[in-house]
């Protein structure tokens, strides 16, 4: 759910900064619920048992800086033109460097394994939503899209904190009390 509307919030500020992409957001509203199921992961494991909207935007902000390294990494290699000559080169260094940022993250936060996997594939799955690097340095407009990524992010951290302790005590009710952490 929050995946989904965070989704559909970037998809209103892009039809506001640059064009309507109201056409082809199915396949992006796709990837968004994506995003938002490891991200939900990612916010268990890292805020678990935290529902305060305060650390919601937290966790959005953690999952933005988490793919802060793709963005920049792809702008310097853009600025050299390897982006262009190693395409597939390029795509394997953006997922290296979301898996990192998102794990590294995490292991800062709680010095645990589980958390620094969760969030890094969360990390990962933000990227496959954006459809890969945002190339935020190329004109106003790319820089503007990725501050609606920022955007986006931060509502989706926040809808997490709200819908966590409902997931987790109907998981509790189905799986029975502590087998769903």
């Amino acid at each position: 759910m929050s995946g989904l509307l965070a989704g559909l919030l970037f998809a209103v500020l892009h039809a506001f900064i640059i064009v309507p992409i109201w056409n082809r957001m199915m396949m992006g509203l796709a990837f968004g619920t994506g995003a938002g199921i490891a991200a939900g992961w990612a916010y268990a494991e890292v805020e678990s048992r935290k529902t305060n909207p305060r650390y919601g935007l937290t966790f959005g902000l953690l999952l933005f800086l988490s793919v802060m390294p793709v963005t920049i990494v792809d702008a310097m290699l853009r600025s050299i033109g390897f982006t262009q000559q190693h395409r597939d080169l390029t795509d394997a260094v953006s997922v290296a460097l979301a898996v990192a940022g998102g794990a590294t993250i995490a292991w800062l936060r709680t010095r645990r394994t589980r958390p620094a996997v969760a969030m890094g594939v969360a990390a990962l799955s933000l990227t496959l939503a954006m459809g890969g690097p945002v190339p935020a340095t190329r004109n106003e407009r790319a820089a503007e899209i990725y501050l609606a990524v920022l955007a986006a992010s931060l509502f989706g951290g926040v809808m997490l904190a709200a819908v966590e302790p409902r997931v987790r005590r109907l998981s509790e009710r189905i799986f029975g009390a502590g087998r769903a952490e």
